[in-house]
């Protein structure tokens, strides 16, 4: 493979990376040691590529900077990224409403550079920029691209298969790539796979969730341009290459927005873009203590029942999670536990009882209740993390007080929909 298909192939697959974890995933190292994150937006193979920026820290030789202007900026004039860099970083000056940040104008032999944070002066200056910003780049001024390692609690996104000219094959995360050079993987059993770029001979995306598609799992999505004018959208999954110094065999294939596939010769692509995808879902999992469930993502503990005169009773004092009505009224419950005890969970409507004898209250559920009014999952899931996430339909308008109960050990997690209680 001659050096010029292997530029080429390093663009395409930087160009074409569909992110492991999450949208502005990407760092650009570059030479000058300037380090960019975000996403690259175009990019006209052979030639240079745009790239979309969430955060940047930029290294400027001094003779490019004429002046430097200070600003004491209010606390209430700051961007949330603003507010959370200074608040991480210990850098506000003052305190309460009254705090402020300092921030920098640059103005450079090419115009000004507004509302950064000057890191570093002297022979060269360094700041942080967290406005979001293009830069336009070419290929030799790249170091080397990062990817951020998939958050362990994510449970959807993009995994990569590359097959090589050996016949080897290897399946990991996307995290390190030098261009025209080597590619880096991280593999399930923690181990770094690295190889020689030119040796990729099929760079397959695929899907980790399988219960969701390929589009809900991809942050960016592909835009296409051809020759011909024509425009393709969707998620670049497939790259195929030949042994042949020209790329007139080479392709792609591409699963489009309503979810067919097309095949596209690379020799016919003149631009590729990447636009944030609108129906991007991420699903994340959720961290829980022993003795603790989740109700639509509230975190409460499991409290043990008691049984009186047949029966279930809860302590309603350990009512924690109140959720709003709606329509339909869909509660999804999470607990540390696997697929099959999930299965013997029971959602049961709790109503009130009363004791004449001992002229008292109790709110509660009977065994007949659970074995024929509890409330069928719609589904259950378990992640690779062993949270099972369990979801109920409850009856529109329905509400009250509701518990999901655990028959094995006898304990309960309690919620309430708005609305008045019952009296059973």
């Amino acid at each position: 493979m001659k050096v010029t298909k292997a530029l080429l192939f390093g663009f395409a697959l930087i160009a074409g990376l569909a992110s492991a974890s999450a949208q502005d995933n990407l760092t650009v190292v570059l030479k000058d040691g300037t380090e960019l994150t975000g996403y690259i937006s175009r990019q006209r193979p052979g030639e240079n590529f745009t790239f979309t920026t969430s955060k940047a820290t930029v290294l400027l030789p001094n003779k490019e900077v004429k002046s430097i202007v200070d600003n004491e900026v209010k606390v209430s004039s700051l961007s949330s990224e603003w507010k959370q860099w200074a608040e991480d970083n210990d850098a506000f000056n003052g305190v309460g409403n009254g705090r402020t940040l300092l921030l920098s104008d640059i103005i450079t032999t090419n115009g000004s550079i507004n509302r950064v944070r000057i890191l570093e002066k002297g022979a060269k200056v360094r700041y942080l920029e967290l406005t979001p910003n293009t830069y336009s780049l070419n290929w030799d001024t790249i170091q080397v691209v990062r990817a951020d390692k998939r958050p362990k609690l994510l449970l959807s996104g993009i995994n990569r298969r590359y097959k090589l000219a050996s016949g080897l094959e290897y399946e990991g995360q996307y995290i390190e790539e030098v261009p025209g050079e080597t590619m880096s993987l991280l593999r399930d059993n923690g181990v770094i796979e690295v190889f020689n770029t030119e040796e990729v001979m099929k760079d397959n995306r695929f899907k980790i969730n399988p219960n969701q598609t390929l589009l809900e799992q991809s942050d960016l999505i592909d835009i296409v341009q051809m020759k011909n004018g024509g425009t393709h959208r969707g998620v670049i999954f497939e790259r195929n290459y030949s042994d042949s110094d020209e790329i007139t065999n080479d392709y792609l294939l591409i699963q489009l927005d309503n979810g067919s596939s097309m095949s596209l010769n690379l020799a016919d692509i003149v631009e590729y873009r990447k636009e944030k995808n609108p129906h991007y879902k991420p699903l994340t999992d959720i961290v829980l203590e022993d003795g603790q469930g989740a109700i639509n993502r509230n975190v409460a503990s499991l409290n043990p029942t008691k049984e009186i005169s047949g029966i279930v009773t809860v302590d309603t004092d350990s009512l924690k999670i109140n959720l709003s009505q709606s329509n339909p009224q869909v509660i999804t419950a999470e607990f540390h536990m696997d697929n099959a005890k999930a299965q013997q969970l029971k959602l049961i409507r709790i109503r009130k009882y009363q004791d004449k004898k001992a002229k008292s209250n109790y709110y509660g559920f009977t065994f007949e209740d659970m074995v024929k009014n509890a409330i069928l999952p719609k589904s259950i899931e378990t992640s690779v993390n062993g949270i099972s996430k369990i979801e109920y339909t409850i009856p529109t308008g329905a509400t009250g007080i509701y518990g999901v109960y655990d028959p094995l050990t006898n304990k309960i997690i309690i919620f309430k929909i708005s609305g008045q209680e019952a009296v059973g």
